[in-house]
């Protein structure tokens, strides 16, 4: 007797497809995580920089490129980046671990941290990619509820880390999708209230002027988790790293596959950790647009703007889903975050935008006015 089960049809491959035995129930209810990326001439949906790297940086990693053998594993771990990196934020070498972009330290973290009955602390609505990394480590996740304003509220993560002692707090600072933050001393009280690991990931820190670093040598508890997709500009090249106490690390390392971080990756994090610090008038300029954009959407009718402290920011309409198809016709694409499969209910009728550069904002911010206004309805 057969042991498959029947699958849904598909009309992709016009059969009736049965389903193997042996995989994870768990896997049932969780979607692939897909970014859908129509035809557009304006991207302002995946929080990336709408700047690419100087021409003379891009040019110093292909030659470093080209005269690299490509038939040779990348060093592991990437001690050379490694340093690099804790010699531009200040820390000992071994207080920094790299990995295949962010996400893969997460999934480290979660199946260093979890297993079947332990639970993680989160935020709601928060990363869901924290979210699913939890479940395939066979953790529990218990969520705290963000305020009407979608902000943080401290108490509340506090109580839920007594109720439940998780082995794993999970929080984005800023959040995505929401832009909310927690500031040093809320991180502190975090710390304090549990002995287990307190996980605080950074990816848009530095558009939030908030700096929480310092209490590592305070917290033996605390791991920051931080990328150079968003501010350093090298999304096409997924690179994250950990920063945190050693022996913390170690143990999330035991976690992690070897030879992750490719050749190209190390070499333009090196290239770029090597160069002058050249991120700063650009995190400026995006702090300005924050401000700008943000207050021209507040003055539209029927618009809810939500306060953030990243390189986007939240709103919400009963017109969303319109909007958001209104921009898409005229080459403009967002985030339609409410509207995700995996989306909770908080985030009913919410879209996220990536703020791009001054002309896309411009442009942004002309066809919002036109379809709240009137013109475009």
């Amino acid at each position: 007797m057969t042991r498959f089960r029947a699958g849904e049809y598909d009309p992709a491959v016009k059969e009736k497809r049965a389903i193997l035995p042996g995989f994870r129930r768990e896997l049932e209810r969780i979607p692939p995580y897909r970014v859908f990326t129509p035809a557009h001439e304006i991207k302002l949906n995946q929080n990336e920089s709408p700047i690419d790297l100087p021409a003379a940086l891009r040019e110093q990693i292909l030659i470093r490129l080209r005269e690299t053998p490509w038939n040779r594993y990348p060093d592991y771990p990437a001690r050379p980046l490694e340093s690099l990196i804790a010699k531009r934020i200040r820390v000992a070498k071994a207080r920094v671990m790299v990995g295949h972009a962010s996400n893969e330290l997460l999934y480290a973290t979660a199946l260093a941290t979890l297993e079947r009955g332990k639970t993680m602390v989160t935020g709601a609505p928060g990363y869901p990619v924290a979210k699913l990394a939890a479940t395939l480590a066979g953790g529990r996740i218990v969520e705290v509820p963000a305020d009407a304003r979608y902000q943080y509220e401290v108490d509340p993560i506090i109580a839920a880390i007594r109720k439940h002692d998780p082995r794993l707090v999970f929080l984005p600072s800023p959040n995505n999708p929401t832009g909310s933050t927690l500031s040093r001393d809320d991180v502190a009280r975090i710390c304090d209230a549990t002995g287990n690991l307190v996980m605080i990931d950074e990816a848009y820190r530095e558009f939030s002027g908030i700096a929480i670093q310092a209490l590592l040598g305070r917290f033996r508890n605390l791991v920051l988790l931080r990328t150079l997709s968003k501010a350093a500009r090298l999304a096409a090249f997924r690179i994250g790293y950990l920063v945190g106490d050693p022996d913390v690390l170690s143990r999330i390392e035991r976690a992690k596959p070897p030879h992750s971080i490719d050749v190209p990756a190390q070499i333009a994090g090196e290239t770029l950790f090597a160069s002058r610090d050249m991120l700063k008038a650009e995190i400026a300029r995006v702090r300005r647009e924050r401000t700008r954009v943000m207050k021209s959407f507040a003055k539209l009718p029927g618009v809810d703007v939500f306060p953030s402290r990243a390189n986007f920011f939240l709103i919400r309409t009963e017109d969303a889903a319109d909007f958001d198809k209104a921009l898409l016709a005229q080459g403009i694409l967002i985030r339609a975050v409410g509207a995700a499969p995996t989306a909770p209910p908080a985030l009913r009728n919410c879209l996220r935008i990536s703020l791009g550069t001054n002309r896309e904002n411009n442009a942004l911010v002309a066809a919002a006015r036109r379809y709240f206004r009137g013109g475009d309805r």
